[in-house]
């Protein structure tokens, strides 16, 4: 008995060495020949057993993200990049695919005029008629390009992207659309207010509304509305004026002037038009 099994055991040997083909009967078999494969560091041969799966079944997730490891070994990364967008296009809570997706689909995205585009159609409403397709394969990526940069404008208009993304793709974003709001806030500066006061009101009070009672968000709140505000609010032009505080308060900011080491009544300068 243990020379028959010993037998058996080099012949699945030699036909691993051949080519497994003649084994795999359904696509499970074909999924686990890919692994062999893929585990060995053969990839062409792994490469083939995956698209033999999907040829038996498109909707097989689990071939679908291998053969994108599979491609993402033999340098393939924007055909690597594709299949893990199809995994995310059926799954879009499949966590390893996202993060994969999420480490090369940024390379592979121009921002140019498709930057302007995405900023006009944001802000004409507050979420644009796209295809999931494209959520995926550009506007996302795009996001997640802005989210690197170190300026208002890029930083919020890559909130808008992540919050269309949260709910259009896939939850997985959520956590993006806070950071970007984040970095939006702390690199808000005096230029921003001058150039497009509209937006950054309507930043301010976006963050208010939604972080107003989070104690981290508060303070960075307070900083922006220093570096935002206290500039083109100014100084008043009276004698004894030491400076100038201002508070956000729901949908209003509260300009107080400093006079003597003392803070004067509230001058409210409301955010809604």
């Amino acid at each position: 008995m243990r020379r028959v099994a010993i037998a058996f055991v080099f012949v699945v040997v030699i036909l691993v060495s051949c080519g497994i083909s003649a084994f795999a009967q359904t696509k499970e078999e074909y999924y686990r020949t890919g692994y062999i494969y893929f585990s060995q560091g053969d990839y062409a041969r792994a490469l083939e057993a995956y698209r033999k799966a999907l040829e038996m079944d498109p909707q097989f997730v689990d071939a679908r993200y291998w053969l994108g490891k599979t491609l993402e070994q033999m340098g393939q990364l924007q055909e690597a990049v594709k299949e893990w967008r199809l995994v995310l296009l059926s799954s879009p809570r499949h966590r390893d695919a996202f993060q994969k997706w999420r480490a090369y689909a940024p390379s592979f995205v121009q921002d140019g005029e498709v930057v302007e585009r995405y900023r006009t159609l944001f802000l004409q409403e507050e979420s644009p008629t796209l295809s999931r397709e494209e959520g995926w394969s550009t506007l996302a990526p795009l996001a997640l390009v802005l989210l690197g940069r170190k300026d208002f404008s890029s930083l919020y208009l890559a909130a808008w992207c992540f919050r269309w993304a949260k709910e259009r793709l896939s939850p997985l974003f959520a956590p993006y659309e806070e950071r970007a709001l984040q970095g939006a806030l702390e690199n808000l500066t005096q230029e921003d207010w001058m150039q497009d006061p509209r937006l950054v009101y309507r930043f301010l009070q976006e963050v208010t509304l939604r972080f107003g009672g989070d104690e981290k968000w508060q303070e960075m709140l307070k900083k922006a509305l220093d570096r935002a505000f206290a500039y083109t609010l100014g100084l008043p032009e009276e004698q004894g004026v030491e400076g100038v505080e201002v508070t956000l308060r729901g949908g209003e900011v509260e300009k107080r002037i400093i006079r003597g080491g003392e803070v004067q009544e509230p001058t409210g300068f409301f955010l809604k038009e």
